[in-house]
């Protein structure tokens, strides 16, 4: 598990360290005090600063850029990520843990900086891509002449990306002066395999709660033989609730609330799970991505959204219990004092559990 973290010039932290950190992490404080960038820092660190985890992001913030004048192509922004969203040339920003997830540094670097084997990658992509410096049909005349122009392109930078300090299996992104970047990341490198993650990170967002993420998770749960788990979550917020169903088929999700149906133990009717509520949907998602980040890390971004005070400590009880089963350690953010009185509660009624929960003030 993770027990430090360590931030230098990322988002809104200059140089700040998170300690102590147990199986169940939970982050609180204002509205834009860094909550939610520690939740994407754990995610940059497991994908060891993979560029599509970084451009996925900031597309998730919406801090995209149009390249090119008169253009309708965007691309995923990174000056955002450095602190002050101060971005320039030799501009750097580092992501520090402990073991298993050690380091990532990302730099900016001027073209002029970068070793043969980076730029014979950059060269590559760009080729295939067709998008910047190269245009029109594919021309393999043109990689040559591109070898000769681009280590002259003085204002042309790249996004450095280092893993640990020791490590020499760097990465370099083209990106504008801006700070988007300059290739598609969807088939980045063919030629450069990139590390796999150290961590499996499962992510809960809005986008967790619509039904088909979630039957794919249900997928999951049903392979393994532990639905009977999830419908034990469900029944802290509906004591009668008897069973879970994912509909198949062409209709089964006919707008973005249906296709999941529940039934209780007192009526054959089942009913679709939009009508007990956003709290159910929430809470079915977060049931979902424990079960699925066996041996990993959950991120939870407002973990208490859409749940009445009076469920918070069971809820606790349940994220322990499965945290500690399952292996896996829980970064939580809220705003909610409920929240926090919520965990209180678990480590006053079940002192032996509060050794694996932290709560970390931003």
């Amino acid at each position: 598990m993770i027990s430090t973290i360590h931030f230098k010039n990322y988002r809104g932290f200059e140089d700040y360290r998170l300690s102590n950190l147990a199986r169940v992490n939970l982050l609180v404080g204002k509205n834009n005090s860094g909550k939610s960038s520690v939740l994407e820092a754990v995610q940059i660190l497991a994908a060891q600063g993979n560029p599509r985890v970084l451009a996925r992001v900031a597309e998730q913030r919406g801090e995209i850029l149009a390249i090119g004048e008169g253009t309708n192509n965007f691309s995923p922004e990174i000056s955002h990520f450095f602190y002050g969203h101060q971005f320039k040339s030799e501009s750097l920003l580092e992501i520090a843990s402990d073991q298993p997830l050690g380091s990532i540094t990302i730099q900016v670097v001027g073209l002029n900086k970068l070793d043969k084997k980076q730029l014979n990658l950059i060269e590559e992509e760009l080729y295939f891509q067709q998008r910047f410096y190269i245009g029109g049909d594919p021309d393999p005349s043109k990689v040559s002449m591109l070898r000769e122009t681009m280590p002259r392109l003085e204002s042309a930078i790249a996004l450095k990306i280092s893993r640990d300090k020791d490590s020499h299996d760097n990465a370099a992104i083209p990106i504008s002066t801006e700070g988007a970047f300059l290739i598609a990341l969807n088939r980045l490198f063919p030629s450069w395999k990139w590390k796999e993650e150290t961590a499996s990170v499962q992510v809960l967002t809005p986008e967790s709660l619509e039904p088909r993420s979630m039957s794919l998770m249900w997928d999951q749960v049903i392979a393994e033989g532990r639905e009977t788990d999830v419908v034990t979550t469900m029944k802290i917020l509906e004591p009668k609730l008897a069973n879970i169903f994912f509909l198949s088929g062409e209709n089964a999700f006919r707008n973005g609330r249906s296709g999941i149906l529940v039934a209780f133990e007192d009526t054959k009717r089942r009913v679709p799970l939009g009508s007990l509520g956003d709290g159910m949907r929430r809470l079915l998602a977060l049931a979902l991505s424990l079960n699925r980040a066996q041996n990993g890390i959950l991120l939870i971004d407002e973990i208490d959204t859409g749940l009445h005070h009076s469920v918070l400590g069971n809820l606790w009880l349940l994220i322990v219990h499965a945290a500690r089963q399952y292996g896996i350690q829980v970064f939580a953010t809220t705003h909610s004092l409920d929240c926090i009185r919520g965990l209180a509660w678990l480590c006053e009624q079940h002192p032996d559990l509060a050794g694996e929960v932290s709560i970390q003030k931003l």
